[in-house]
């Protein structure tokens, strides 16, 4: 009787075990890159109109705030920039400020006189020759100072502009954001297939056959040699006690005191 309960209890957890329903699992799809990376584009170009906007006039706020922020500190740095900016210019193009060229023009007509050859055209010449050499001074130290007002001035007098890319997303930015989003979904997929196979009725009953064989097998193991009730010892029955004497009732039983 034993193994027979024994053995009802294995077949049912077997049987559990195969009802059990197996959950679906889908097959990964990956993410498609070269049209991730056209859809990207796409969308970049789509936005540029706004990006660009939003870049103009966000280089406009920040470079009016500085410049409130210069001018209240220096109120005069417009003019001084633009002074600097056309004496730059003058130098470049070789043209002596008024007081060089009087200074150049006297001294070239001091060394005529010593000379002996003023209102000549060797003093013309001489003349000419100097303001030539100051020329040419003056347009190599005018590009050299240019630079150095071209660097200052990007320095310290303009903000850093925002870029019309920073309103972009990039395209290996995109690109990973689609693998990202497609493996959460594959992910969440699989989570609910599994939760709806655990779940099912199908399921619940291989659970519950499982259980019913698990409890047959233990009840079976705890008493190998008897059925349902048997404790594995036969049991005997108990002798009653009689309280009849053998020779009869006792005389005294029918005596009765007043």
């Amino acid at each position: 009787m034993g193994l027979g309960l024994l053995a009802a209890g294995a077949a049912l957890g077997i049987g559990g075990s195969l009802l059990k329903k197996k959950p679906k699992i889908p097959t990964y799809k990956p993410v498609n890159q070269q049209a991730a990376q056209e859809n990207a584009i796409a969308a970049n170009l789509a936005s540029f109109g706004k990006a660009s906007e939003l870049a103009d006039m966000t280089a406009q706020a920040d470079q009016e705030r500085l410049d409130s922020i210069l001018a209240s500190i220096y109120p005069q740095y417009r003019e001084t920039a633009l002074s600097a900016g056309s004496a730059i210019q003058d130098m470049i193009a070789g043209r002596l400020p008024n007081q060089d060229q009087q200074m150049t023009m006297r001294r070239a007509a001091e060394r005529s006189m010593l000379g002996g050859y003023a209102n000549t055209g060797a003093g013309k010449n001489l003349t000419a020759r100097d303001l030539g050499l100051s020329s040419l001074q003056m347009t190599q130290a005018g590009l050299g100072a240019f630079n150095q007002l071209s660097s200052n001035v990007r320095s310290n007098l303009t903000v850093n502009p925002m870029s019309t890319a920073f309103s972009y997303m990039s395209v290996p930015q995109y690109v990973q954001n689609e693998i990202g989003e497609n493996q959460f979904s594959y992910q969440a997929l699989v989570g609910k297939r599994q939760s709806d196979a655990a779940n099912s009725f199908q399921s619940r009953l291989a659970g519950g056959l499982s259980a019913a064989g698990g409890m047959m097998s233990g009840y079976a193991m705890m008493n190998p040699s008897g059925g349902f009730g048997s404790t594995g010892t036969q049991m005997q029955t108990p002798t009653p006690v009689s309280t009849v004497q053998s020779g009869g009732l006792s005389p005294d039983a029918f005596k009765f005191k007043l």
